[in-house]
């Protein structure tokens, strides 16, 4: 699966450097690949369809320098082609027709060969021929996105655009605006628009739960192309200009006493690390590299002085050269075969299932059975397969150290990263003319017999996924190893959270063994619905364990909640009196008033029975009248009369209790008004 780069031009902002715009001439655009997966509905351009078009292409272009005035970029007041990098977009001068490049395998500053690729196959749904790629031969300019996801074009080259440019360009930026719909990839993710995403600790994306909603990224807003990429509106700011960030995805990442990042919780989380960096790499094209003692070579504004000899001694004076940021190794140089157009039995790569030969690496022996023919069958007839056919029966052995590729023209190219010799076997020919699978008159032109390498290359790592710039300080070390600069890697992703000082959630769970499976940070709460006793309660995550703040229990004893307690014999004139409860505040709610009878009232005298009246001093019987309990019988009776006294209001209210006890000399009860 091809990483997707979520790079922009924040990654190696300064303010003493300009925007990078490259005038380009492109002498050659070559089919790469085509898009391979079926979307079901019909769509008429992947590989196998009648139509299919590349998705990604190898233009070969020439670079004008751009000079300017800073002296921070990586060779003093200018730009060229060792500038350019991974990530980077390329749009036709005419048509605006936007491409991002995902590979580079040489440049000078002259000259670049690269791969770019119709990012979320934009250009193809837009031509109605289903063309991604702009006018070649032709002028092409070269920019980068800001942290916004807006392209930045200045200075603009006027003579060298259509009017069309500009326009088309924003336009595309617009409508898919990386930055508000971030792309990310998961093998077969199964999202659908509209899931809400989240990070897990072990750094995959899935599909929020109640225990995961902490870590949050966003919202899926567009799902493909392909089974593999979406899109995120996400939640908070991400970040991809600070290579420190510690820890690996998934990660909560903290500020720690002494101002660095942590990964251990100080209770300051700063960011949620939601992709590891993707580390920089460049290999020397030259396998035979010697070096001249006394020469300097800089690495990273670092100068690197050699002491002579090959390629190890090479290594070992960079190694030690420890601020470089790089690590220095070298690769064999890997075998290579490539079909022979003129061994082709047929007079093009293809033949009739089923085939098949035995391909002998450094790994083992592995057997190429090519019985199906999808893409064939589209581009040339039922049950003929062609390369793309060979490369997928190939692909699906996954042997080690070992890949194939299909040509822009059609053939095939094999590749043993170990430089092991290679050798094809053939076993079972095609069915039409018993022609072989390889060697001379075959169906892919392949030799059988290819031998291994001797040569190696210097290579270089930056694992945090910042740039490699290199520059000759004595001699011509860059040219004499043939390596250059580069930045194809990415540093890692951290969505920010909340300015550094972390805001807790409460999360609703059905009972503590639900609370104990949480996910939880310092702050976060869990409102418990059965803690064990049929009650509610309330808890807060220390950090380290769960406290309870709070339960069923003790919000009944709100600290706004009067009480009074009558127990027979009572006062007043004629077996009726009145008791003051409570003044409140303008602006107060009067929720319930209780009457909680313990002991029935008994040897009462008179025709009517004990009863008890709530309200104020004009309209005793306001919030509770007497027919709404019974003092004779214990129990607990309750009325909700739910009223606001107006915040206009400029004094207290008093609230009064009228008890008809009527003379009562046994019983008790208490009465209880709550308000907030």
């Amino acid at each position: 699966m091809a990483e997707v780069y979520n790079k922009n031009a924040t990654s190696v902002l300064d303010i003493y450097k300009p925007a990078k715009v490259l005038q380009l001439s492109v002498t050659s655009a070559t089919g790469e690949k085509y898009w391979p997966h079926n979307d079901g509905e019909g769509d008429p351009w992947w590989t196998s369809s009648a139509s299919p078009k590349f998705y990604q292409y190898k233009l070969v272009m020439t670079v004008t320098e751009y000079s300017h005035g800073s002296h921070k970029t990586r060779e003093h007041k200018k730009y060229n082609g060792l500038d350019i990098t991974v990530g980077d977009w390329i749009a036709g001068s005419q048509d605006g027709r936007c491409m991002q490049i995902i590979s580079i395998s040489a440049k000078s500053a002259t000259s670049v060969t690269c791969i770019v690729e119709d990012v979320l196959r934009y250009n193809t749904f837009r031509s109605s021929t289903g063309s991604p790629i702009f006018s070649v031969p032709g002028t092409a300019l070269l920019f980068t996105l800001n942290e916004k996801g807006k392209p930045i074009i200045d200075p603009l080259p006027a003579s060298v655009v259509s009017t069309d440019f500009y326009p088309n360009v924003t336009s595309r930026f617009e409508y898919f605006n990386p930055a508000e719909n971030y792309r990310l990839e998961k093998t077969a993710h199964g999202f659908a628009r509209g899931d809400v995403i989240v990070v897990t600790q072990s750094g995959t994306y899935q599909k929020a739960n109640a225990s995961t909603m902490s870590r949050t990224i966003g919202v899926v807003s567009v799902v493909g192309p392909g089974p593999n990429q979406f899109a995120v509106m996400p939640q908070n700011r991400i970040i991809d200009f600070n290579p420190a960030l510690p820890g690996t995805a998934g990660s909560y990442i903290y500020a720690d006493t002494d101002g660095d990042l942590t990964t251990t919780d100080t209770g300051k989380v700063i960011f949620l690390k939601i992709k590891d960096s993707l580390p920089s790499n460049v290999t020397s094209t030259d396998a035979t590299i010697t070096a001249t003692a006394g020469d300097i070579i800089e690495i990273n504004n670092v100068n690197v002085t050699l002491t002579g000899g090959n390629a190890s001694t090479v290594i070992s004076d960079i190694n030690n050269a420890t601020t470089t940021l790089v690590t220095a190794s070298s690769l064999p140089e890997p075998t290579t075969i490539q079909s022979n157009t003129g061994t082709y039995n047929y007079g093009l790569l293809g033949g009739y299932i089923p085939f098949s030969a035995n391909i002998t690496t450094g790994s083992g022996t592995f057997l190429v059975n090519v019985t199906t023919s999808p893409s064939g069958n589209a581009q040339y007839g039922a049950g003929i397969a062609n390369g793309t056919d060979i490369k997928n029966t190939i692909d699906a052995l996954s042997i080690p150290n070992f890949s194939v590729s299909v040509l822009g023209s059609g053939e095939l190219k094999l590749s043993e990263t170990s430089g092991n010799a290679v050798t094809i076997v053939n076993v079972q020919n095609d069915s039409n003319s018993n022609v072989p699978f390889a060697g001379a008159s075959s169906v892919s032109g392949l030799s059988t017999s290819t031998s291994a390498t001797t040569g190696a290359f210097l290579h270089l790592t930056r694992a945090d996924g910042g740039p490699i710039d290199i520059e000759n300080t004595t001699g011509t070390p860059a040219e004499d190893f043939a390596i250059y600069s580069a930045h194809n890697g990415q540093y890692p992703l951290g969505l920010y959270i909340e300015h550094g000082v972390r805001s807790g959630g409460i999360t609703i769970v059905a009972n503590i063994s639900a609370r104990d499976g949480l996910t939880a940070q310092g702050g976060d709460m869990a409102y418990v619905t059965d803690a064990g006793d049929g009650e509610w309660a309330l808890y807060v995550y220390t950090g380290a364990a769960w406290s309870e703040v709070g339960n069923q229990d003790s919000a009944a004893t709100d600290a706004q909640t009067i009480t009074l307690d009558f127990t027979a014999p009572g006062s007043g004139f004629g077996g009726v009196e009145t008791q003051d409860l409570a003044n409140i505040s303008p602006g107060a709610r009067i929720i319930d008033i209780g009457i909680d009878v313990t002991t029935g009232l008994s040897n009462w005298t008179g025709s009517n029975a004990p009863t008890i009246e709530v309200g104020t001093a004009s309209d005793l019987d306001q919030f509770l009248t007497g027919d709404e309990s019974d003092l004779e019988t214990a129990g607990d009776y309750t009325a909700n009369p739910n009223y606001l006294y107006p915040a206009s209001q400029s004094n207290d209210l008093s609230l009064k209790a009228r008890i008809y006890h009527r003379g009562a000399t046994a019983g008790a009860f208490s009465i209880r008004v709550t308000y907030v």
